[in-house]
C-alpha cells in the first residue's frame, strides 16, 4: 500500500512537471508570435551586448542571417555615440536616427535603445529599429505624394494630341528618364502623373518638386537631403531630400530650366550613378528612381546662353514628349470647357449650368496665351458670375484688358493704401453677384470666413447688393 501511494504521488509531481513545462512551452511560443509579429525591428542583447534575441523584421532590415547575427555584438554593427551614451548613463534614448553598417553597406534606421536593469547594473539592451524606407513610405502617404491623374483624364479629340499620348504611354513602359516641354498651362503635370499610373513604378511615390519655387540656397538640401549638423538650423536628425523620399517610384521635376548650373552638375551625377550624398554627408546612397523632367523654356536656347548644361539636356531628354498650346488644338476648346463646367455642377448640383453656342464662339476667338489653365480659370468665372443656368457670351470675361494694363503701368496713376484697393475688390464682387457672399468668396479666391470677416471690417451693407 505504501509503495502504490509512492508511486501515485511520484505520478502526481511528474504530470505537475510535464503541466509545468508545457506552459512554459506555450508562453514561450506565445511571447516569440509577439515578438515576431511586432512592426519595428526587435533586438536583444545580453551585457556584453552580444545579440541574443531578434525578431523576423529585424533580420530583414539588417540583411543578415539569423544564425549569423547571433555571433555578432551590436557595437560591431552600430556605430554610434548614442550607443556609447545608453550604456554609460543608463538612460534610454527615443527616435534616434542611426546607422548600421553591414557587409560594406549602410542602413539608416530610427531606434530605441533601452536598457535593461537589474539591481542597478545593466544586464542588457532591448532596441527597437525602423528602416527609414518605411517611414519615408508612411510619410509619402500621408503627405500625398501619389499621382491622381491618368490618362483617361487628357481631354481630346485632337488626332495630334491621341498621338502625343501614345508616345507619352510607349515611354512609360520603359525606365528611361523623359523630358516634357510646353508652354505654361498645357498639362505637363498630368502627362507626367499619366505616365507615372501608366509605368511599373505606379505602386511607388510620385514625388513632384517645382524647382522654380525653391530659394537658391536650399535647392540642394531639398533635393539631396542634409545630415545633423550639415549647417546652422538643420534637424538634430538630419532630413531626407525628395530624391529618398521618391525611392521606388518617380521624382517629377518640374520647371528644371530654372535649376542653378551648381545643381545642374549635381543632378547629373546623380542621373548617371543613381546615387545620392546628403549635404555634409560623404555617404553615396543608391536609390531606385525615375526622373520625368520639364520646362517651358526652349532649353537648346538656354544652352546657347549658357544657362543650361548641355550634357544634362541629353541625360534628361532620352525621351521628349511636346505638349501642344491650345491655340493648335482649337477642336478640344469646347470639349475642355464643357468639361470644367461638369466638374463645376457636381460642386453645386442645386444650381446645374450648361454653356450656350455664343459663349463657345467667344472662347474659340480667345487666343489663350494661358493655355488650359486659363480656359479654366475663365470657364470657372463665368460659371459664378452667371446668375441663371445658360451661360453666354455675356458671361465672357477676360481677366484683363490692355486698359486695364495700361491703368497699372501709367506713373500718373495714385497709389492708393492696399485696405481701399481691397474694400473695392470686394464691393465689385459684391455688386457682381447680388451680394452673394458665397459666390463673390469663389469669385475673389478667398475663403468663406475671410469674406464675412472683411464684410463686417468695412462695414459692408449686403442688402444694398441685393436685386430688387
Amino acid at each position: 500500500m505504501e509503495n502504490f501511494d509512492f508511486i501515485q504521488e511520484e505520478s502526481n509531481m511528474c504530470r505537475i512537471d510535464m503541466d509545468s513545462i508545457l506552459e512554459y512551452d506555450i508562453s514561450s511560443f506565445i511571447l516569440q508570435a509577439i515578438f515576431d509579429c511586432c512592426y519595428d525591428g526587435l533586438i536583444i542583447t545580453d551585457e556584453n551586448l552580444l545579440i541574443k534575441k531578434v525578431n523576423v523584421t529585424a533580420v530583414k532590415i539588417l540583411g543578415i542571417k539569423e544564425e549569423a547575427i547571433y555571433t555578432t555584438y551590436l557595437n560591431e554593427i552600430l556605430r554610434d555615440d548614442v550607443l556609447k551614451s545608453v550604456v554609460l548613463t543608463g538612460e534610454s534614448k527615443f527616435s534616434q536616427d542611426c546607422n548600421f553598417y553591414i557587409n560594406g553597406s549602410r542602413i539608416r534606421c530610427v531606434v530605441n535603445l533601452v536598457p535593461v536593469k537589474l539591481r542597478g547594473r545593466i544586464i542588457g539592451l532591448v532596441l527597437a529599429i525602423r528602416d527609414t524606407r518605411k517611414l519615408h513610405r508612411m510619410v509619402n502617404n500621408v503627405v500625398g505624394y501619389k499621382a491622381s491623374f491618368t490618362f483617361d483624364d487628357v481631354i481630346t479629340r485632337s488626332e495630334n494630341v491621341k498621338a502625343i499620348i501614345k508616345l507619352a504611354k510607349r515611354a512609360a513602359k520603359t525606365n528611361c528618364n523623359i523630358l516634357i516641354e510646353g508652354k505654361s498651362g498645357t498639362g505637363k503635370e498630368v502627362f507626367a502623373q499619366s505616365i507615372h499610373n501608366y509605368s511599373s513604378r505606379n505602386g511607388g511615390p510620385f514625388v513632384a518638386v517645382n524647382c522654380a519655387a525653391i530659394p537658391r540656397e536650399l535647392v540642394e538640401s531639398e533635393l539631396f537631403g542634409y545630415e545633423k549638423g550639415a549647417f546652422t538650423g538643420a534637424s538634430r536628425g538630419g532630413n531626407p531630400g525628395k530624391f529618398e523620399l521618391a525611392d521606388g517610384g518617380t521624382i517629377f521635376l518640374d520647371e528644371v530650366g530654372e535649376l542653378p548650373l551648381d545643381i545642374q552638375s549635381k543632378l547629373l551625377r546623380v542621373l548617371d550613378n543613381l546615387k545620392i550624398v546628403r549635404v555634409g554627408g560623404n555617404y553615396e546612397k543608391p536609390i531606385d528612381v525615375r526622373v520625368i523632367a520639364a520646362t517651358n523654356r526652349v532649353l537648346k536656347d538656354e544652352i546657347a546662353n549658357k544657362n543650361f548644361r548641355g550634357d544634362l539636356y541629353y541625360r534628361l531628354n532620352v525621351m521628349s514628349i511636346h505638349l501642344l498650346p491650345l491655340k493648335d488644338r482649337k477642336e478640344d476648346i469646347e470639349l475642355l470647357a464643357q468639361h470644367f463646367v461638369n466638374r463645376l455642377n457636381i460642386k453645386n448640383p442645386s444650381e446645374p449650368k450648361y454653356i450656350d453656342s455664343s459663349y463657345v464662339e467667344k472662347l474659340n476667338q480667345h487666343g489663350f496665351e494661358g493655355n488650359i489653365r486659363e480656359l479654366r480659370n475663365i470657364v470657372e468665372r463665368s460659371y459664378y458670375l452667371c446668375e441663371g443656368n445658360m451661360i453666354t457670351s455675356r458671361y465672357f470675361m477676360e481677366k484683363s484688358t490692355k486698359s486695364d494694363m495700361k491703368a497699372v503701368d501709367d506713373p500718373s496713376n495714385k497709389v492708393l493704401p492696399l485696405e481701399i484697393v481691397e474694400e473695392k475688390c470686394i464691393r465689385n464682387a459684391l455688386k457682381y453677384c447680388s451680394g452673394n457672399a458665397m459666390k463673390a468668396s469663389e469669385l475673389l479666391k478667398i475663403g468663406k470666413a475671410t469674406i464675412y470677416r472683411k464684410i463686417n471690417k468695412y462695414g459692408i451693407d449686403l442688402n444694398s447688393y441685393n436685386k430688387k
